[in-house]
């Protein structure tokens, strides 16, 4: 009777012990996700400083990407993103030009016409962005997004030259916010155009160039002055 009831103290201690390892697991788990979402932040902080840090060389396009990423978030939302998707998306946005970091002052300030190198060297920066970002796993669909956002519907943009359903959703969605704030921006080699005749262009460009169903939601968005939640 005595081994017996020795045994139930035994379990119930053995029991007692891999319950509070089984505790002590979990506040570990969450200490490392803690952590990690933590270096995460860090990481995508850097990284935004070095793009704050480019556009605010050049007074043409300081604010650029921060209101691409707003108006890119919100029209996520508004195509049936989750907050968490729409984040990418706007965090994407915030990125996408980070890649000019390794395209030479003299073709990003020129004031008229590149030349046929020029260009080329111009296109080459949604890829040199992608690679910068490569590196962070968890935001391998930022990094999609950061190297696609100049495709274009019919194939003709840049760098892969991908078209329609090809181009990813996320990328689609930052280029219609990134054309229109380009039309609307000053820039050293043309004057900004007015908000009626931007919009006017981008509807225009409608399934040629850009996404119509993502257009005809941002042309909504706009006129109904963009209400949704802030980034």
């Amino acid at each position: 009777m005595a081994g017996a009831v020795e045994t139930s103290e035994d379990l119930r201690l053995a029991y007692s012990r891999l319950r509070a390892a089984y505790q002590q697991s979990l506040r570990y788990a969450r200490d490392l996700k803690s952590i990690h979402d933590r270096l995460q932040r860090a990481f995508l902080q850097s990284l935004l400083g070095l793009a704050n840090a480019l556009e605010a060389k050049d007074p043409y396009t300081r604010g650029h990407s921060e209101r691409v990423a707003g108006l890119a978030q919100r029209l996520a939302r508004r195509l049936g993103f989750s907050p968490s998707e729409a984040r990418v998306v706007a965090q994407a946005g915030l990125l996408h030009d980070l890649g000019k970091i390794g395209i030479p002052e003299s073709v990003l300030r020129k004031a008229g016409p590149l030349t046929g190198e020029e260009w080329a060297l111009m296109r080459q920066h949604p890829v040199v962005g992608a690679r910068i970002v490569a590196p962070l796993e968890f935001f391998a669909d930022g990094a999609l997004i950061i190297r696609h956002h100049h495709e274009r519907l019919d194939g003709s943009g840049y760098p892969a030259g991908l078209a329609g359903g090809a181009i990813p959703l996320g990328a689609r969605i930052v280029a219609v916010p990134d054309v229109y704030d380009a039309l609307t921006s000053e820039r050293p080699y043309r004057r900004s155009l007015e908000r009626k005749e931007a919009l006017r262009r981008i509807e225009a460009a409608a399934e040629r160039l850009l996404d119509a169903g993502i257009v005809s939601v941002f042309l909504r968005l706009v006129t109904d002055g963009c209400p949704d939640a802030p980034l």
